[in-house]
């Protein structure tokens, strides 16, 4: 099965700001067919095999029962890791919000390197903990910045590897003394198949490090996502007794399988758009107004050098093109463009090109 370069419709992650502006711009219709470079989706899709499996299935009537073990060998094959330190569940936010209340108690804080999403301020809230910004150094996670925060109170500490929207890893050193300094260490690893190497390693000789995984970015199952924590077991079965695996439901399970059977071919799609990614960054360094940032990510941080960040997006989006405004995430100056196919380059930078004699 080769690479194909059409575009497949995906969920709608929650709605942000920008998106609201290109919506009014566009018409809702419109905006579902514009070159969506705004949330780091798949622009290959899901593996053809998950939609054939899904097709078949006639048990969507059902009740889930318990998680099958073959599911979760299929996973353990993958990640490395045994069984016994997985725990399997839908959404990224839904795992994060969980990690959270099984690492730290109602009324603590968690130490969260910024910038971050406004997803773990959320997740924070609904567990009932305080956030306290621990900022990079020259984009960079180190440990120092975060230990000087804790407390008898505070001892959680959230990282982002690759960061979104950065696009930067953390250094294995600076979470060693992270750990070693008797923290709790929760890595957001979603976009980890879009690095050279994961974290997840460090399971095994840290209980307190827990690595969020997803299969939303590599195997294009944002609309059907799969989420997992990689952890000591026995944080793995604290989080299956709260929240029971059989909670994942029966579309996520057939993705999820069925994206492990087809891997191979899904790992070469990352590899194209590690590619694309190299060739993006090239590109971008061209143009008199954006400035962007080496990433490890399926997206790549802009800094705006001329004109307005806002009214880039919405020009963008008069041309069907639409960008992530990182303001949410404290970079009001910045630009967070998601990697798509050699076409949706090509598509970007000729809009880019026109759009520049109006800044």
């Amino acid at each position: 099965m080769g690479l194909t370069s059409h575009e497949t419709p995906f969920a709608d992650e929650p709605v942000r700001t920008p998106i609201r502006q290109s919506a009014s711009l566009l018409g809702a219709e419109a905006v579902e067919h514009a070159l969506r470079l705004h949330q780091n989706e798949n622009p290959y899709g899901c593996s053809l095999l998950v939609q054939e499996s899904l097709s078949i299935h006639d048990g969507f009537a059902n009740r889930p029962g318990p998680i099958s073990q073959s599911l979760l060998q299929a996973v353990s094959r993958y990640i490395g890791r045994p069984a016994s330190d997985l725990y399997l569940t839908n959404t990224p936010f839904e795992l994060l919000e969980r990690v959270l209340r099984v690492c730290a108690e109602p009324g603590d804080g968690v130490i969260a390197y910024t910038p971050h999403t406004s997803q773990l301020t959320q997740a924070a809230q609904n567990a009932g903990l305080s956030v306290l910004a621990a900022p990079r150094i020259d984009g960079k996670v180190v440990a120092t910045q975060a230990l000087r925060l804790r407390s008898a109170t505070v001892n959680t500490v959230f990282l982002g590897t690759p960061n979104d929207p950065t696009g930067d890893v953390a250094s294995p050193l600076e979470v060693l003394s992270l750990l070693r300094s008797g923290a709790t260490v929760i890595a957001d690893e979603k976009y980890a198949e879009f690095t050279e190497k994961g974290l997840g390693i460090l399971v095994g000789e840290f209980p307190s490090f827990i690595s969020l995984r997803s299969f939303a970015p590599w195997a294009g199952l944002w609309g059907i996502p799969v989420s997992y924590a990689v952890a000591a077991s026995g944080t793995a079965a604290k989080l299956d007794r709260v929240w029971p695996q059989a909670d994942l439901t029966a579309a996520s399970r057939i993705a999820a399988g069925a994206s492990l059977d087809d891997s191979a071919l899904l790992l070469n799609r990352v590899k194209h758009m590690r590619l694309e990614r190299a060739r993006l960054f090239r590109r971008l360094r061209k143009l008199n107004f954006l400035q962007p940032l080496p990433s490890h990510g399926p997206f790549m941080l802009c800094e705006v050098t001329r004109g307005n960040p806002r009214h880039i997006v919405e020009l963008l989006a008069g041309e069907s093109v639409l960008i992530h405004w990182c303001e949410e995430e404290g970079l009001p100056n910045h630009l967070r463009i998601s990697v798509g196919t050699p076409q949706h380059t090509d598509t970007l930078m000729a809009a880019m090109c026109r759009i520049a004699v109006r800044l």
